[in-house]
């Protein structure tokens, strides 16, 4: 007989259709009901999700929670996914998935004495392929989730990309399955056919719907009437998983991430929608982790320990990871917090980095004026940099020693008083930094050229590792390498059709408005309006400035006539092209101010292969990706959408490719041999036709009269992804050196590494201050996919090393060897140690 779990809840949103306030005082009603259905009904059972409303109403209504807790406690009221809020898994870092949970199961543990077993899933757009070890790791059993492949069985074991494996439940009919009361049956029907055991689990609610008190007599209804041939119950949903549990091998394993094929090709355009909140996100992230990881290293060396500032930013930063908040498919109003965030956020974390820096400049030995360069990666760098300096009347050009040896450098900017003395200067060059440490550089005058520079001609730019030439009408640049080869032509602005929402990308009648190349519409056009090449010896900047009109006249045999007059102009374009001498790294800035609504803004990169293999970087890991897709619907071949990637992904053959960085714009797309970077998407409604939300308009998402610069890099090499460690490539890119002008007479070496974590496939998460301790929490995984050999040099004696769980709960302590340790990880395996470090 087959048992069926109804499952009363309620699906929270921080913020969507309604405010924050709107949500907080219609789930406090919510709450209020439960709590007397419970009290009226012996068997009445209710589950909730999410951490950050009980934190709340905790104190804005003492009383209420007193309740909860207490039906908490008698297990009538269960928490499920339990996290702080309940994350999109796609959008953000690995280390604020982790922090999310982190933060939501330590208030469970501290308020109500109780662990959460149950992921919960139910509104997040994709499943990393890393959710089944990070949820393992933080102590969850089973996991729900609502989006997935679909044509699936309900029930199976989730293998993740390290080989971790939990028992997962998909929701076939989501969160409403049981919500309708009349329509039990037809649920029942279409849940049975996916269901792998007799437990069919029958979700019972909505988005902040309140209870319903007729559930109990329905299902003493349905048990009169299917009497022997099924059981339904009020449940928690533990229960359901429980008794799957005891069925576990008969479940198939499936493996990697999962997400829907017709998801895939329209989902991901959240990511496109209010293209600011990514961005913004991943800069925040960096300076979070920056300056927690800093933060910790100053307090080694005697410095106070900012938990406070910390922990209040953490928080910020797991609201703007909200499913609805960084997808950005809310209404206009909620977004105002999140410009507030990100404003709270570059203040704070920029002020505690730069304070934390000093302080451990403070310790140095510097023997004069000098600049200290910090490299923010656990591995040997050598990046570019850039240092603003104050000079105080100097007569000659500033340079940098470091010992008895100049460095090479460029003057990027001097700033001269009236008498022509120079009292600030910008200076480039490239720094070569010890692992997670510091370089010393003291102020000189200037007195060392670079012994060869960039080789610039005309339009044509050279470095040792290729040859490009740019088209000064369009800023498109084409790149060769030294034997002639084209590795790719791009840079190629497309404006398209955009008649979607917030959630699809749609267009009508057709796509392209107008690219560069003067494809498209003949009655637009891209107008030119300056462009120059800063020449320099290490670091040479092409500059296009560029606007775009709607009309031109004439606008037909204009490449016989000219264009004689220009109407409408929508669009102001600055487009820069960065060529080091000493990086195989090309970087864009391109800077968009627009008029122009109802547009999807793509940036075009032509490879010159086809068919050629794509891995793209997931929350701590790597993923293969096809490059065409198979629709369900139509058994034709269409361009891959790409669900998101993190900071890179990587297009080549296995002999060479190329890797496309980026800060925050994750939607991408290939066609046969070309690969656009959506850069902003121009929409006017949450949700065009209902299906996906109520039909209101978001003039905001229109993107109007917004200064948006966009950055991303390309970077071609030699052999496949692994090979070329395009992993470390990336992160140079994300996160380049940082420094402070000091004076300081401290006892530390001019130079020094904190922390070194080999070899270079270990990526550094997490730095910080342990959860109730004074040990330091130090995490990392695998990023190639292989058993590795990880050896953690740490600059400070360590007395004890334990393994912990993502929440910081030991495990098994390591040998030590003083200050290093070494330890075997599998492929992608995340791995989180405790140091004690003080007697």
């Amino acid at each position: 007989m087959q048992t069926i779990y109804l499952a009363p809840l309620s699906h929270y949103d921080v913020a969507w259709a309604f405010t924050k306030e709107d949500y907080l005082d219609i789930n406090e009603g919510i709450l209020q009901s439960v709590v007397e259905f419970m009290k009226k009904y012996e068997e009445y059972k209710f589950s909730w999700e999410q951490v950050f409303p009980l934190e709340v109403l905790e104190r804005r209504n003492p009383g209420l929670w007193a309740e909860i807790k207490e039906m908490i406690q008698k297990g009538k009221l269960e928490i499920v996914d339990g996290q702080y809020l309940m994350p999109d898994t796609m959008l953000p870092a690995g280390e604020v998935l982790v922090r999310e949970i982190l933060f939501g199961k330590r208030y469970c543990k501290e308020k109500f004495g109780m662990d959460v077993p149950v992921a919960w899933c139910a509104d997040s757009f994709g499943m990393n392929a890393q959710l089944p070890q990070i949820y393992k790791r933080s102590g969850y059993k089973w996991v729900a989730f609502r989006r997935g492949a679909r044509e699936m069985q309900s029930e199976f074991l989730w293998k993740g990309l390290d080989g971790t494996t939990i028992l997962a439940h998909w929701m076939p009919l989501g969160y409403r399955a049981g919500f309708y009361l009349d329509k039990l049956k037809e649920s029942y029907i279409e849940l049975n056919k996916y269901a792998t055991t007799f437990n069919i689990l029958m979700p019972s609610g909505s988005g902040s719907t309140p209870p319903q008190e007729e559930v109990i007599e329905a299902v003493k209804q349905w048990n009169k009437e299917h009497l022997g041939e099924s059981q339904m119950k009020i449940v928690v949903p533990s229960e359901f998983f429980r008794a799957v549990e005891l069925e576990e091998e008969k479940l198939e394993v499936r493996s990697g991430e999962l997400y829907d094929e017709a998801l895939i090709e329209v989902f991901p355009q959240v990511c496109s929608s209010r293209a600011w909140i990514v961005m913004g996100a991943r800069k925040c992230e960096g300076l979070l982790t920056a300056a927690e990881w800093f933060s910790t290293l100053a307090w080694l060396l005697g410095n106070d320990y900012p938990q406070d500032i910390i922990s209040e930013c953490w928080e910020k930063m797991l609201f703007v990871a909200f499913h609805d908040i960084i997808t950005g498919c809310g209404i206009d109003e909620i977004y105002d917090d999140v410009r507030e965030i990100f404003s709270f956020l570059e203040e704070h974390l920029t002020k505690l980095l730069n304070d934390c820096l000093k302080f451990i400049a403070s310790q140095i030995n510097t023997q004069g004026e000098a600049v200290v360069v910090f490299n923010p990666l656990p591995q040997k760098t050598k990046n570019w940099c850039e240092v603003d300096l104050k000079l105080q009347g100097w007569e000659k050009e500033p340079g940098l020693k470091f010992g008895e040896e100049e460095i090479e450098t460029q003057v990027l900017s001097l700033k001269k008083d009236a008498q022509g003395r120079i009292n600030s200067a910008k200076l480039g060059f490239f720094a070569e930094l010890l692992p997670m440490g510091y370089k010393a550089y003291r102020l000189v005058e200037r007195g060392k050229e670079p012994e060869w520079e960039i080789k610039v001609e005309g339009n044509k730019i050279e470095n040792q590792f290729f040859r490009s030439l740019v088209n000064p009408e369009t800023g498109i640049i084409e790149v060769f390498d030294k034997k002639e080869r084209p590795l790719f032509k791009g840079n190629e602005l497309n404006i398209e059709n955009e008649v979607g929402d917030l959630y699809y990308h749609q267009y009508m009648f057709f796509e392209l408005v107008k690219n560069e190349s003067g494809d498209g519409i003949h009655y637009g056009v891209f107008k030119p309006e300056k462009f120059s090449i800063e020449r320099g010896a290490l670091k040479t900047k092409v500059i296009l400035e560029e606007g775009y009109y709607c009309l031109r006249w004439p606008y037909r045999l204009f490449d016989k006539f000219g264009t004689k007059l220009h109407k409408n102009r929508v669009l102001d374009i600055t487009k820069e092209i960065i060529i080091y001498r000493d990086s195989s790294r090309i970087e864009f800035v391109t800077r968009v101010k627009s008029k122009y609504p109802n547009i999807r803004l793509r940036v075009k990169f032509d490879t010159f292969k086809e068919r050629m293999v794509y891995f793209r970087e997931t929350q701590f890991g790597i993923v293969p990706e096809p490059t065409e897709l198979s629709t369900s619907l139509e058994k034709t071949k269409i361009p891959a959408g790409i669900p998101t990637f993190l900071s890179w992904f990587d297009y080549g053959d296995g002999t060479r490719g190329i890797t496309f960085m980026n800060k925050g714009i994750p939607a991408n797309e290939i066609r046969g041999s070309n690969v656009y970077l959506t850069l902003l998407r121009s929409v006017g409604m949450l949700s065009a036709d209902g299906r996906a939300g109520p039909m209101i308009p978001t003039p905001d998402a229109l993107e109007l009269n917004k200064n948006y610069t966009f950055e991303y890099a390309l970077s071609p090499h030699e052999y496949d992804w692994r090979r070329a460690q395009v992993y470390k490539h990336s992160q140079e890119f994300q996160r380049r050196p940082l420094w402070v002008q000091v004076n300081s007479k401290g006892d530390l070496l001019l130079e020094l590494s904190f922390l070194k974590l080999s070899p270079d496939n270990i990526i550094l998460s997490a730095l910080k201050k342990a959860e109730g301790g004074n040990e330091i929490v130090l995490r990392f995984y695998e990023t190639k996919g292989e058993q590795t050999t990880a050896e953690i040099e740490f600059f400070h004696e360590i007395s004890r090393c334990m393994v912990t769980d993502l929440l910081e709960q030991e495990e098994h302590e390591l040998k030590l060897e003083q200050n290093k340790l070494r330890m075997e990880i599998k492929p992608f395996e995340i791995v989180t140690l405790k140091l004690t470090v003080f007697p």
